[in-house]
């Protein structure tokens, strides 16, 4: 891992759990196949750093999670509508568009996201969950 990287990575972490009001945990120990979950009854990001073969792929990840939280803060519900393959496919296809765009355009798509989740979760207090 190149110190630029890792360092960019770091600071994704730092403003997704800031501006999102979730905490994002780095896992070796995830089983195989687990690239990273969003758990919204403890708002957390779980990466899976043992799945993952570079910085650049977990940061794809956690853009891939964060948006599963900024989905949580813009309906609190959420979650217990997740049982539903249909509401699960439509909420796995905006995550994996930011993801294919943040593969593109990594700072761009870490920018908006970064925007959404601060007026999507810090601007409102009920969404903030356990830190």
């Amino acid at each position: 891992m190149s110190t630029a990287t890792g360092i960019a990575l770091l600071t994704l972490i730092a403003q997704v759990e800031s501006a999102g009001q979730t905490r994002v945990l780095l896992l070796d120990d995830c089983p195989a196949g687990l690239e990273g979950f969003y758990a919204p009854s403890l708002n957390r990001i779980g990466l899976c750093s043992n799945n993952h073969s570079s910085d650049v792929a977990l940061t794809s990840t956690l853009l891939h999670e964060a948006v599963h939280r900024l989905q949580h803060c813009r309906q609190p519900a959420l979650a217990d509508q997740l049982d539903a393959a249909h509401s699960v496919q439509a909420l796995e296809e905006e995550a994996r568009e930011l993801q294919g765009w943040g593969n593109q355009a990594p700072n761009a798509a870490a920018d908006w996201l970064r925007r959404q989740l601060k007026e999507q979760c810090m601007d409102h207090p009920k969404n903030s969950g356990r830190l």
